[in-house]
């Protein structure tokens, strides 16, 4: 009698365990809304808790399955929505760095205008001091030597302030060229009395991703050597005043007076044969490109000296 009592008290609590059992998978069924579940059938009275144990497992197994189903997808969904914020955060920041290196390109377009314009500004206005200058060696009234001279003295300033401006307007490009990525691009000058020629040679050489200057003398040509060193010089041979040998000469006792950097000078000429070579080489230049010469043969001339000059590093 005691095992029965026993027994018939381990029934009863089993059958409140397994009711308890019941209700909480049909709570977690409803709480996670797995509709797709069929819901818990009520026990019947005469069925046994073996039967209902059994039931409450299989319905325990289903929600298990269905949570693990679930659980996937949105772990799914939740990489792919992570990789597209990457792949959307990516594309802003291309788009962010093209946007940067187009305005950057402007400004250094921009800046290269306004030293090829002020360097017109400031030849136009060497050459009217040039000439107000001869103007005092002629014939004239006191009074119009007077007038040429007030004008010569105002213009010396509007010089010095050109000179100036050229000169910052140089520090910017370099400051804007070490700044984009310490890339050194060789600087060439153009040294060319002919408008057309120096337009021309500077396309050229432009087009190659070199930081290109023009000068159409000499004496503008040995100034800017005071300031800035050129890797590659193309000296034009026949200019008035100064001629390039003549220039080339000066240019060579610069350099070696004051322990500056070689440049390479290469003689702009239409004199190619051996004499016309002798004399460029007895003045200091390094070799000689026929005039009229093309795009190829001028790039050919820059691999033979700045062999390095041409290369474009990987994007």
């Amino acid at each position: 009698m005691l095992i029965k009592a026993r027994g018939k008290y381990k029934d009863t609590l089993f059958t409140q365990g397994l009711s308890e059992l019941e209700q909480r998978i049909d709570e977690l069924r409803r709480r996670v809304a797995l509709n797709s579940l069929p819901a818990l059938v009520e026990p019947k009275a005469d069925e046994q808790p073996c039967q209902r144990l059994t039931l409450a497992n299989d319905q325990l197994e289903g929600v298990i399955r269905t949570l693990d189903k679930a659980g996937h997808v949105v772990t799914q969904a939740g990489h792919a929505r992570s990789d597209q914020a990457l792949l959307d955060d990516l594309h802003h920041q291309q788009k962010q760095l093209k946007h940067l290196m187009a305005g950057r390109e402007r400004a250094r377009e921009e800046s290269r205008l306004k030293s090829s314009y002020l360097t017109l500004m400031q030849r136009e206005a060497d050459s009217l001091f040039e000439h107000l200058g001869s103007m005092l060696t002629e014939d004239a009234s006191e009074t119009s030597r007077q007038n040429v001279t007030h004008l010569r003295e105002r213009l010396a300033d509007i010089r010095s302030l050109l000179a100036n401006f050229v000169q910052q307007s140089v520090n910017e490009t370099s400051s804007d060229d070490l700044s984009g990525g310490g890339e050194h691009r060789p600087r060439v000058l153009v040294v060319d009395d002919g408008p057309v020629n120096l337009m021309l040679a500077r396309q050229m050489l432009e087009s190659q991703g070199l930081k290109v200057e023009g000068v159409s003398s000499g004496e503008q040509a040995l100034e800017r050597q005071q300031s800035t060193f050129y890797d590659l010089v193309f000296m034009d041979i026949f200019m008035p005043t100064l001629d390039g040998l003549e220039t080339t000469r000066r240019w060579r006792k610069f350099e070696q007076s004051n322990q500056k950097q070689r440049s390479v000078m290469i003689a702009l000429t239409a004199n190619v044969d051996n004499a016309g070579r002798d004399t460029c080489e007895a003045a200091g230049m390094d070799d000689l490109l026929a005039k009229p010469y093309q795009p190829d043969t001028l790039h050919s001339m820059i691999n033979k000296w700045l062999p390095h000059a041409l290369e474009r590093p990987n994007q």
